[in-house]
């Protein structure tokens, strides 16, 4: 694909992303208005992404994403109600369109019909919207306006004129002159004004008055009462304000043929809502700055040379005895935390939420849960964190075939359930967490678990595993992983094929990730991906071994301790009342030895404090703490103990993994031990 369509691929993403939140919007009970405003944005939406496939020449992708523009257009002019189904139907729609787009994006052949899956409820609306014989009606000519500005009413707008006097809404018109230099701007603000006390229907262009200079505009709005002092209107713009119809003049001949439907999308009257919603917003556009990432790296290489030039300038003025010097480090510092905060500015134009993957997930189990007769109840945790955005994209598919794993083949029907004593709906948990560099995912469900001996009997036909020899758990929840691997004896819409995991692996591990399954028989199973994150700030504690510069993350840091006793690996070293072994941090990464050192550094494994291990790691120089712009760095491929780097003035800061280094220590100290 040609990569000046980088820019088009990207704003996709964000108009899916935009399409979601709006549809979430809809769930909720919302003032008719605000309902009304979040369709025509859906609308929008659907109709720019028609526009973007056909850039593409992705024809089969435009023709799906006109057909939801249509359902989206039915919407906007009230012939469809907004119900739960309605929405699932669409948040699927919106789905099928987000992963057929990503799967172009691979490079991978066009679909005849993207929304295969959806042709019977997306059928049904289509022939739930069609008006009876007789139904249809036009009231827009009880408008006060004259014939010409009557014929310019689109035909979106003549419906709505309909509909929203059919609720019993009145129809109102203010009449505006604008300055030429600013009228843009002004008819922007009279116009947000307007969509907050209502429905803003139409903004029609007139002649000035010739007594006037300017530009005229009529707003006609749909609200209960509208003052022209509510508006913030400057001196001279008002021509005129007047109610245009009043509902209660509808004649009752016309009243009788009122459609059934509800004018604007239902929502639930004030009697039956437990309580009474939040103050909505308006759904508005939103202004998407997009860099290319090349400008963006470039930023980045010009930021870190700058610091490496204060970082030569603080050593210098280090030097002199004068005590002027003081003000000058003080503004380096200022500088240098200025720098950095403009680094994590960069690192967070390149992250998103980890909400935008959860987002993505809902409405799938949603519609699987009710294809499979499979009460669900979905949980998510961790959605705060952030990763990615072109990790989202890779991360998207095979984490969307683990969920629809864990809902086919892991969870019980609901009569199973019940006769093993478990609730009749299942629970799938979603969790994502942050480990020093790495970001892991965790699927769990309270299903069967896989079936070990089957798997084992299985791999033994296939060849995956020798006869004679004891397989352990972990080596048969691999197999699961492997090509061609099933249990399944018939083949389902979902899964059971035999492909597919294997390809989930593939793409974790080409992300530098890994894959790691557990379950326990009748009580569910466990789906783990851990990801490294191949940027990040972290605050590291600096120390230096070896004439070389180390990070510790500060999360893994216990105590810092310095004083004249010098310490050798394998001595035990008193800290806060306990008796801790101690080991160089050469050792542990294979450097030589020193004689001997002053400085240790108490690390702890994450976990409970009180069963946590600690070591002293013994260090030449305590250098001070700071955040840095970790990296991951190609030469750190094979490099035990080391998650990435930072370029700093003298050379690369390398970042420990603190886990890694206490298993490192530990097995220097045995050995020791054992005298090996």
């Amino acid at each position: 694909m040609d990569q000046s369509f980088g820019d088009v691929w990207a704003e996709c993403e964000d108009l899916f992303t935009q399409a979601r939140q709006t549809l979430a919007t809809l769930k909720n009970p919302q003032p008719a208005h605000v309902v009304q405003a979040a369709v025509n944005a859906l609308f929008r939406t659907t109709h720019t992404l028609k526009g973007m496939a056909g850039m593409l020449g992705f024809p089969n992708f435009s023709r799906a994403a006109h057909r939801m523009e249509d359902i989206f257009d039915l919407m906007r002019k009230g012939r469809l109600r907004s119900t739960d189904s309605l929405i699932e139907t669409l948040e699927a729609g919106v789905l099928a369109l987000e992963s057929g787009m990503a799967s172009l994006r691979r490079g991978r052949p066009e679909p005849e019909d993207y929304l295969h899956e959806l042709r019977r409820p997306l059928g049904e609306l289509e022939a739930l919207a069609r008006p009876a014989e007789g139904r249809t009606q036009d009231l827009s000519s009880l408008l006060d306006l004259p014939s010409e500005e009557l014929k310019a009413l689109s035909e979106y707008e003549r419906t709505r004129v309909t509909a929203l006097l059919m609720s019993g809404m009145p129809i109102h018109g203010i009449t505006v002159c604008l300055e030429f230099a600013t009228f843009d701007e002004r008819l922007r603000m009279l116009s947000d004004a307007l969509s907050a006390r209502g429905e803003l229907i139409s903004t029609l262009p007139l002649d000035a008055p010739g007594n006037r200079e300017g530009l005229a505009f009529l707003l006609i709005s749909a609200c209960a009462v509208l003052h022209p002092d509510q508006l913030p209107l400057l001196e001279g713009e008002l021509l005129s304000s007047s109610l245009l119809a009043d509902p209660s003049r509808i004649p009752a001949n016309l009243r009788k043929n009122a459609p059934a439907e509800p004018a604007a999308p239902a929502t639930i009257p004030p009697s039956q809502a437990p309580s009474p919603p939040p103050p909505a917003t308006l759904i508005q556009d939103v202004e998407i700055l997009r860099l290319p990432a090349h400008r963006v790296e470039a930023l980045e290489a010009r930021l870190m040379a700058v610091g490496q030039l204060r970082d030569a300038a603080t050593l210098i003025m280090r030097r002199p005895s004068d005590a002027q010097a003081e003000r000058p480090l003080v503004l380096m510092g200022e500088i240098e935390e200025g720098l950095l905060d403009v680094q994590k500015a960069l690192l967070q134009m390149r992250m998103v939420k980890v909400e935008s993957l959860f987002s993505r997930i809902e409405p799938m189990v949603t519609g699987l849960s009710r294809d499979f007769g499979k009460p669900v109840k979905l949980a998510f945790q961790g959605g705060e964190l952030e990763l990615e955005r072109s990790l989202l994209g890779k991360l998207t598919e095979p984490f969307l075939h683990l969920v629809r794993n864990a809902l086919d083949h892991g969870l019980e029907p609901p009569a199973e359930r019940l006769a093993m004593g478990k609730s009749e709906t299942g629970s799938l948990r979603i969790s994502a967490s942050q480990r020093g560099r790495n970001l892991r995912f965790d699927i769990r469900d309270d299903g069967r678990g896989f079936d070990l001996e089957r798997m084992e009997s299985r791999g033994l036909e296939l060849g995956l595993l020798k006869v004679g020899q004891a397989h352990t758990p972990e080596r048969l929840h691999r197999l699961a992983l492997e090509p061609g691997f099933s249990t399944q004896e018939q083949v389902s819409q979902i899964s059971g094929r035999g492909v597919g995991m294997d390809v989930v692996r593939a793409e974790i591990e080409a992300l530098g990730g890994e894959i790691h399954l557990s379950s326990e028989a009748k009580r569910g199973s466990l789906i783990r991906l851990t990801l490294p994150l191949s940027r990040a700030v972290m605050n590291c504690l600096k120390v230096r071994c070896a004439g070389q510069a180390f990070g510790i993350p500060l999360g893994s840091v216990v105590r810092v301790q310095a004083g004249k006793q010098v310490c050798v690996g394998g001595d035990q070293v008193e800290v806060l009342g306990l008796s801790l072994p101690l080991e160089s941090l050469q050792a542990c990464l294979g450097l030589p030895e020193p004689n001997g050192q002053r400085a240790f550094v108490v690390v702890s494994q994450q976990g409970a404090a009180d069963r946590s291990v600690q070591v002293a790691v013994g260090v030449d120089e305590i250098v001070g703490r700071g955040e840095v712009l970790l990296r991951s760095l190609p030469e750190l491929a094979h490099s035990a103990g080391i998650m990435g780097g930072s370029p700093q003035e003298d050379g690369i800061l390398w970042v420990l993994d603190p886990g890694a280094v206490l298993g490192l220590a530990m097995d220097s100290l045995m050995r020791r031990v054992a005298r090996v």
